[in-house]
């Protein structure tokens, strides 16, 4: 097992989360986290980022290249927790609860974006 199939499976389990939660989470089918998990698969670029932004560690920390203990911020860790139940509760199509997780992804990171800027311009 690869440091990535490990880190990756030792923050989905800490997280309670199973492999099918996951794959929900990122768009991807079940097998492919199992692959990852079991070093027979890596991540593309734009996955391994969403996999870092939904466990809230670097990419360095999920590909081993960081020894950096994982800052847990409970508040985060509750929220994800809540649209998961959310998601399995609601009856809808596997392609549209993947719409709505990409859609939250989106808006995240474009208020991430604004808060940035917003720092930056008051640091002028």
């Amino acid at each position: 097992m690869t440091n990535f199939a490990s880190v990756l499976k030792n923050l989905r389990t800490k997280r309670g989360m199973s492999q099918a939660d996951l794959a929900r989470l990122l768009g991807v089918g079940r097998s492919t986290i199992a692959s990852y998990e079991n070093g027979t698969r890596k991540p593309d670029h734009e996955t391994l980022l969403q996999i870092a932004a939904c466990f809230q560690v670097s990419t360095d920390f999920l590909l081993g290249n960081e020894k950096n203990v994982i800052v847990e911020i409970p508040v985060y860790a509750e929220m994800v927790k809540e649209i998961n139940q959310l998601l399995h509760s609601t009856p809808l199509p596997a392609d549209k609860k993947n719409e709505i997780i990409n859609e939250l992804l989106d808006y995240f990171r474009w208020k991430v974006q604004q808060a940035q800027q917003s720092l930056s311009e008051q640091e002028e």
